[in-house]
C-alpha cells in the first residue's frame, strides 16, 4: 500500500498507524481520539511488535493519514491479511446490500450510505465492502466485490438482486459455488421453476426425483413449519437450463414456510 505522505514529514511508520488503528477499532474505538487513547494505554504492548520511534501518534495524525490513504488499496491489503489469517477455507460467504440508517445528510442533499458487503459466516468477518449510490446499483457492485475475494471452495449466497447469469459465471470462474435467490426479476426462468415444482408436487412427473425435508419450530406464540423441496436430477436440470446459461446449475430448491400466529396461518414460498 502506498504511503501518501512526504518523506521528510514522516514521524511515524505507516504500518504503526495502521496496526494501532485496526487494534483500536477491534476493541471498540469509533473515532480518532479513541484510537489515540487506545494506543497510549497499550503502548508497552504495542512496542513488542511496532517500532514507535516517536511514541503514539496524535489523533490528528491518525485522521490526516487515513484521509489521504487510497481506500481501494487499503481494502485490498486488509482483505489479503484477513484471507491469510482465516482458519476455514470452505466458508459460506453471504453477499448482501444494506442502507445504513442515520448516514444521510438531507440538508446537503446527500442520501444514506448503501453498502454491499461480503460476510464470512464461519469466521464471522466482513471480507469486503463497496459503497453504491442506491440498491439498483448492487448488480454492478457485486462483480467488483467478487473480484476482491478468494472464492475457491466457498459457497456464495446472494439475494434476488444478484441472481444474474454473469454473476453466477464469475463465481464459478473463481472456483466457488453459488446459492442464488430466484424471484420474478428473472421472469421466464422463475416461471419455469415454479411450473416444474408445481408439477412435481402434484405427482404429475414423479421422474423429477424431487426430495424434501420438513422442520417445525415454535416460540413467542408462533409455530412455523418449513419444508424444503429440491430437484437435482441431471436430465431435468439440463432441460431447465439449455446451453448451460446458468453456469454449472446443479439443483433448484423451493422453501415453503407456513406460519401460525394467534390462530391465523400464512404461507410463503421462496
Amino acid at each position: 500500500m502506498d504511503d501518501p505522505r512526504i518523506e521528510r514529514t514522516k514521524a511515524h511508520p505507516l504500518i504503526d498507524i495502521i496496526v494501532i488503528t485496526i487494534c483500536a477499532v477491534i476493541c471498540g474505538a469509533d473515532d480518532w481520539v479513541g484510537v489515540a487513547e487506545f494506543g497510549t494505554s497499550k503502548a508497552a504492548w504495542l512496542k513488542d511488535f511496532l517500532e514507535l520511534p516517536n511514541g503514539i501518534p496524535s489523533h490528528d495524525t491518525f485522521g490526516r493519514v487515513f484521509a489521504r490513504i487510497n481506500p481501494d488499496q487499503f481494502q485490498q491489503s486488509f482483505l489479503q491479511w484477513i484471507q491469510a489469517v482465516q482458519t476455514v477455507r470452505a466458508d459460506i460467504i453471504a453477499i448482501d446490500g444494506k442502507t445504513h440508517r442515520g448516514s444521510h445528510d438531507r440538508p446537503n442533499g446527500k442520501t444514506a450510505l448503501h453498502l454491499v458487503s461480503a460476510w464470512a459466516a464461519e469466521n464471522r468477518l466482513v471480507l469486503g465492502q463497496i459503497a453504491v449510490d442506491s440498491t439498483s446499483n448492487e448488480i454492478t457492485a457485486i462483480p467488483q466485490l467478487l473480484d476482491l475475494l478468494d472464492l475457491r471452495g466457498c459457497t456464495v449466497t446472494i439475494d434476488a438482486m444478484g441472481c444474474q447469469t454473469a454473476i453466477a459465471a464469475k463465481i464459478r470462474d473463481g472456483e466457488g459455488h453459488d446459492v442464488l435467490a430466484l424471484k420474478a426479476n428473472q421472469t421466464t426462468f422463475h416461471a419455469d421453476v415454479q411450473a416444474l415444482f408445481a408439477d412435481a408436487r402434484a405427482a404429475k412427473q414423479p421422474e423429477y426425483g424431487m426430495t424434501c425435508a420438513t422442520e417445525t419450530t415454535s416460540g413467542h406464540g408462533r409455530v412455523e413449519t418449513r419444508t424444503a423441496y429440491v430437484i437435482s436430477d441431471p436430465a431435468v436440470i439440463a432441460y431447465l437450463n439449455p446451453g448451460n446459461r446458468w453456469r454449472d446449475l446443479a439443483s433448484i430448491a423451493l422453501v415453503e414456510a407456513q406460519r401460525t400466529v394467534d390462530g391465523k396461518t400464512t404461507t410463503e414460498q421462496r
